[in-house]
C-alpha cells in the first residue's frame, strides 16, 4: 500500500517538543548525579549547575511549544485536539494547557524549576548540593511522566506531542481511522474541546496556584533530606522556615480558590464536599502548617527535631500520595475531579515509594541495619514484581520502615533534656501540630478507602459529607482553642494565673456571643429543615465550634492590639489566626443555616420528571408565570442562547408597601450545551453583605420552541410519553392535570371467555385546567380476534391526545400514553435556590488569613536578613 502524504501537518512542532522532553529528562538525571557527586567533591558543581539550567530551559521549551500549538490549533496533535477547539474563547487557553495529565505534570515541573533556580542562588555550597540533588531527582520523575515511551510492554509517561492518528489510545477509533485514509484531513478537523466545568475564570488561576503550592512543599522536604544527609539536624530550619510559610500561603490560597470555583461553577450548592481530590490537597497543607509551627519551636527553644523532620518530609510525601490517588484512576467514580488512568499507576507507585525509601534509608544511622534495609527492600521489590504479590510485599515493607524510623528516632536523634511544661508556648504549639497531623491522617484514611478496597478486596463505602463533619468538628474546636491561647504563653514557662487573667474577657465575650447566636436555633423550625442543618443532638458541637471560633478571634485580636500594641509587622500570626477562625465561623454558619427557598409552589409535580427531582428543594417555573418562593415572587422571563451557553433570566420580586410586586433583582443561571462534552449547569448568585442567594437550573429544554407555523398545524403533536398508573392517579399536562377516574368494559370476563367477542375497555379520564374547567376524554383498549387495537382519544380544547394500550392485571395497573399539541408547549425550567447566610465571613477569613501569612513571611525574611548581616559583620 502506498504511503499517504498528509497535507498541512506541522511535524516540526512535535519533533521540537519531543527533543525538549528528552533533553529535560537527561539534564535532570545528569544534574542529580553531579549534585550527588558535588557533596563529595566541589569540582562537580559547575556541571551540576549547568545541567539543572539546561533542564530548566528544556522545561520552558516544552511549555512554550505546547502553548504555541494550542494557540494555533494544531489539531493533528492528540493533546491539542482533545483539550481545545476553534469555538472556545481564547481566554480559556490556559485551562486547556493543564486540563490533561501531561499538561498538569508539566505545570508542576515548571514551578519546581522556577523555585529551584530561585533557591540555588540563595544557598551556600554546603547546602546547595544535597538540596538540589533532591530537587533534581524529583524532576527526573516528573520529566519521565511526559516521556510516553515503552520499555517492552511497560509504558513510561504520556507524551503531549503525539499525533492524533498515531496515538495508541485513539488510532483505533472510527473517526481516526477515517482520518488515516484522508490526506487533507486537517481541512475539516476541529478539536474535541475543553471540559465545560473548566470554562471559568477560576480555572485559569486555581490550578497554577495549587501546583505552585505543591511545588513549595518540596522546599522544606529538600532541606529536611539534606539535613539528614549532612547530619545537621537543626541548622536547616531557619533557612526553611520562610519557604515553609510560603508553601502554607500558596497552597492554602490554591485550596480556597478551588472552593470558590466549586461555589461559583458547580451545582452541588456549596464550596466544600470532602471530595477525595479536595482532601488530597488539604492534607498536605495541614501537615505543612504543623511543620511550620514545630520549626518555630525549634527556632525559639530548640527541640522537636525529629517531629519537624517528620512533618516537613511528610508534607511532600502526602503530595506524592495525592498525585497517585488522583492520577492513577484508582478513585474511579469516587471523585468528579480525578484524572482517568493513562497506564501510569505503576510508575506513580514507584515515584511515591522511592522517596519513602530514601527518607527511611537516611534516617537509619546504623550502617549494618541500613545496608540490610536497602538490600531487603530491593529484593522484596524484585520478587514482588517477579511473582506479582505486591500487596503482600507492602505488609512487610511498610511496617519495617515504620519500625526502623522509630528506632532511628529513639537512638540517634538529639533528645531534649527537659520535658515541656503544660503552660508553655512550645507545648501548645507541639500539641496543635499533633492535632493537625492526626486530623490529616484520619482524612487520608477515609480518602484512601478506594485504595484499601482494591488492595484487600473489600467493599467499604466512602464517607458522606455529614460523616466527615462529625469526625472533623472536634479537631477544629481543639485547634481554635489552641490558637486562641498559645500566643499568651511564654516559651519554657508561663504564670498560669496571668495566662487565665489575660484570656478571661475574651472567653466571656466568646461564650456570651456564641450562646446568643446558638440558643435560638434550638427553637427555630427553619433550622431543623435547613439543608445540612444539624439536628438538636448535634447542636452541642455546633455551639462549641462557634464559641471556639469567637474565642480565637477575640484572643488574637486582643493580643495584636494590647500585647503587640497594634504593630502590624509583628502581628502576622495573630492576623492569620483571626482569618482561620473567620473561615471556620463562616463555613459553620453558612452551611448549617443554609435555607432552601425553592420549595415547589407550582401546580405541576416536579417528581414527575424523574426520581432525581424533589419538590421540597426544586421549583418548576413556566415561562411568564410568577410564583411565590420563600419571601420572594419569582418569574422565568426568557431563554437566551449564545453559542454553547443557554442563559435563563429569572426575576425576583418583593411586595412593596402597597402590596404590589416590585423587581428586586435578576439572576441569569446558565447551562453549557456542549455537543461533545455534554450539559453542564452553572449557577448565578446574588451577593449581599450578610447573605448570598444562590440559584441554578437543574432541568430545562435547551432547544428552541416551536414556530407559529408549527403551532397552527393541528396534527403537530409531541412525542407520546408513557404513564403507568392505577385508577385515581393523576397525570400532569402542561395546561391541566388528568385524573384516571375509572375504567369500563362492554363485556364481563365470563362473557368474553364464552366466545371470541369484541372486548372494549374504556378509560374515563377527567381533565381539569387552570380555571378548574372540566373535560372528559375516553381512550379505549380494544381486543378483536385476540389482537390489541388501541383507539386514540383527543381533547381538542386542551390539545391532548391519549392512547390506552396496555393492562397489567397482576399489578392492577394500566398504561396510557399522552402527547400534547405543540401549541401547548410553554418553556419551563426546574430551579433550585438557596440562601447562604453570612458566607462573606468565610471569604473575608480567606483574605485575612492570606494577609497574615504574607506579613509573617515578610517578618521572617527581615529577621533572617538581619541575622545574616550580624553574622557577616
Amino acid at each position: 500500500m502506498e504511503a499517504i502524504t498528509y497535507v498541512g501537518e506541522r511535524l516540526w512542532a512535535g519533533h521540537l517538543g519531543n527533543a525538549f522532553v528528552v533533553l529535560s529528562f537527561v539534564a535532570a538525571l545528569t544534574a542529580t548525579v553531579f549534585y550527588y557527586l558535588s557533596t563529595k567533591n566541589k569540582a562537580f558543581y559547575k556541571v551540576a549547575r549547568l545541567s539543572f539550567l539546561t533542564h530548566a530551559l528544556s522545561v520552558f521549551g516544552i511549555a512554550g511549544t505546547l502553548f504555541f500549538m494550542l494557540f494555533n490549533h494544531y489539531f493533528e496533535y492528540q493533546y491539542v485536539w482533545q483539550h481545545s477547539n476553534k469555538e472556545m474563547d481564547m481566554k480559556y487557553i490556559l485551562s486547556c494547557f493543564w486540563e490533561g495529565q501531561e499538561g498538569s505534570f508539566l505545570l508542576w515541573t515548571f514551578w519546581n524549576v522556577v523555585l529551584g533556580q530561585f533557591l540555588k542562588k540563595r544557598m551556600n555550597e554546603e547546602w546547595e548540593a544535597p538540596v538540589m540533588a533532591v530537587f533534581s531527582l524529583v524532576q527526573v520523575f516528573l520529566a519521565s511522566m511526559i516521556m510516553g515511551i515503552y520499555i517492552g510492554d511497560y509504558k513510561i509517561g504520556s507524551n503531549p506531542f503525539l499525533l492524533l492518528r498515531e496515538h495508541p489510545d485513539f488510532n483505533h477509533l472510527p473517526f481516526v481511522q477515517s482520518i488515516i485514509q484522508n490526506a487533507n484531513y486537517l481541512a475539516k478537523l476541529d478539536g474535541r474541546g475543553l471540559n465545560p466545568l473548566l470554562m471559568n475564570y477560576w480555572m485559569t488561576i486555581h490550578p497554577p496556584t495549587l501546583f505552585l503550592g505543591f511545588s513549595a512543599t518540596l522546599l522544606p522536604f529538600a532541606f529536611a533530606i539534606a539535613a539528614l544527609w549532612n547530619k545537621k539536624y537543626t541548622d536547616w530550619q531557619n533557612m526553611a522556615l520562610p519557604y515553609t510559610f510560603f508553601g502554607i500561603l500558596v497552597l492554602g490560597i490554591g485550596i480556597l480558590m478551588g472552593g470558590a470555583w466549586a461555589y461559583e461553577a458547580l451545582s452541588f450548592g456549596g464550596f466544600w464536599a470532602w471530595d477525595p481530590v479536595e482532601n488530597s490537597s488539604l492534607v498536605p497543607w495541614l501537615v505543612l502548617v504543623a511543620a511550620g509551627h514545630t520549626m518555630l519551636i525549634n527556632k525559639n527553644k530548640g527541640g522537636s527535631v525529629f517531629t519537624t523532620h517528620l512533618l516537613a518530609i511528610g508534607g511532600f510525601l502526602l503530595v506524592l500520595y495525592s498525585t497517585f490517588l488522583t492520577r492513577s484512576g484508582i478513585l474511579g467514580n469516587a471523585s468528579v475531579h480525578a484524572f482517568t488512568d493513562l497506564g501510569m499507576q505503576g510508575q506513580l507507585v514507584i515515584y511515591v515509594l522511592t522517596f519513602v525509601f530514601i527518607t527511611v534509608a537516611l534516617l537509619i544511622r546504623d550502617e549494618l541495619i541500613k545496608t540490610s534495609y536497602i538490600i531487603g527492600s530491593l529484593l522484596l521489590l524484585f520478587f514482588a514484581v517477579l511473582f506479582s504479590f505486591k500487596r503482600y510485599a507492602l505488609f512487610v515493607w511498610i511496617p519495617a520502615s515504620v519500625l526502623l524510623t522509630i528506632y532511628s528516632y529513639t537512638r540517634y536523634f538529639p533528645k531534649e533534656k527537659k520535658e515541656e511544661e503544660l503552660y508553655s508556648r512550645e507545648f501548645w504549639l507541639f500539641l496543635g501540630s499533633l492535632v493537625l497531623l492526626l486530623s490529616g491522617l484520619i482524612i487520608t484514611y477515609f480518602t484512601s478507602i478506594p485504595v484499601s478496597n482494591k488492595l484487600f478486596g473489600m467493599n467499604q463505602a466512602p464517607l458522606k459529607v455529614a460523616e466527615y463533619n462529625v469526625w472533623m468538628v472536634p479537631f477544629a474546636i481543639i485547634m481554635l482553642k489552641l490558637m486562641a491561647g498559645a500566643q499568651y504563653l511564654k516559651y519554657r514557662h508561663s504564670d498560669v494565673k496571668v495566662f487565665f487573667r489575660k484570656i478571661k474577657w475574651s472567653s466571656i465575650a466568646a461564650v456570651v456571643l456564641g450562646l446568643v447566636c446558638s440558643i435560638p436555633l434550638y427553637f427555630l423550625r427553619d433550622f431543623q429543615e435547613a439543608d445540612g442543618g444539624l439536628q438538636k443532638w448535634n447542636l452541642i458541637s455546633y455551639t462549641l465550634l462557634l464559641i471556639s471560633g469567637f474565642f480565637a478571634v477575640f484572643c488574637n485580636g486582643d493580643y495584636w492590639l494590647n500585647v503587640l500594641k497594634g504593630k502590624v509587622m509583628k502581628s502576622g500570626a495573630s492576623i492569620a489566626h483571626i482569618g482561620f477562625a473567620l473561615i471556620m465561623i463562616g463555613a459553620l454558619v453558612s452551611t448549617s443555616k443554609k435555607v432552601t427557598l425553592s420549595k415547589n409552589t407550582s401546580d405541576k409535580k416536579v417528581e414527575s420528571l424523574g426520581k432525581d427531582y424533589d419538590g421540597q428543594k426544586s421549583i418548576l417555573l413556566t415561562q411568564g408565570d410568577t410564583l411565590p418562593m420563600g419571601p420572594y415572587l419569582v418569574s422565568f422571563r426568557e431563554k437566551i442562547r449564545e453559542g454553547i451557553n443557554v442563559y435563563f433570566k429569572v426575576e425576583y420580586y418583593k411586595l412593596n408597601a402597597a402590596q404590589k410586586p416590585e423587581l428586586d433583582f435578576t439572576l441569569v443561571p446558565r447551562v453549557q450545551d456542549n455537543p461533545r462534552m455534554g450539559k453542564a449547569p452553572e449557577p448565578d448568585t446574588r451577593h449581599y453583605l450578610d447573605r448570598d442567594i444562590y440559584t441554578h437550573v437543574t432541568y430545562a429544554v435547551l432547544n428552541t420552541m416551536p414556530s407559529d407555523k408549527e403551532k397552527n398545524n393541528k396534527n403537530a403533536y409531541t412525542e407520546p410519553k408513557n404513564y403507568v398508573g392505577h385508577v385515581g392517579d393523576t397525570i400532569f399536562a402542561s395546561n391541566s392535570f388528568v385524573i384516571i377516574d375509572s375504567i369500563r368494559t362492554n363485556l364481563t370476563q365470563e362473557q368474553y371467555a364464552k366466545n371470541d367477542s369484541l372486548l372494549i375497555v374504556t378509560a374515563v379520564l377527567r381533565c381539569v385546567d387552570a380555571q378548574s374547567r372540566m373535560y372528559k376524554v375516553y381512550p379505549q383498549y380494544v381486543i378483536k380476534n385476540n389482537i390489541v387495537i388501541p383507539k386514540d382519544a383527543v381533547e381538542e380544547t386542551l390539545g391532548l391526545k391519549f392512547a390506552f394500550w396496555k393492562i397489567n392485571p397482576e399489578e392492577g395497573t394500566l398504561e396510557i400514553t399522552m402527547s400534547e399539541h405543540i401549541r401547548n408547549a410553554k418553556d419551563f425550567i426546574v430551579m433550585e435556590a438557596y440562601v447562604f447566610p453570612y458566607i462573606n465571613v468565610l471569604w473575608l477569613g480567606c483574605l485575612v488569613m492570606a494577609i497574615g501569612t504574607v506579613i509573617a513571611i515578610m517578618e521572617r525574611l527581615r529577621v533572617n536578613r538581619l541575622r545574616l548581616q550580624k553574622t557577616i559583620g
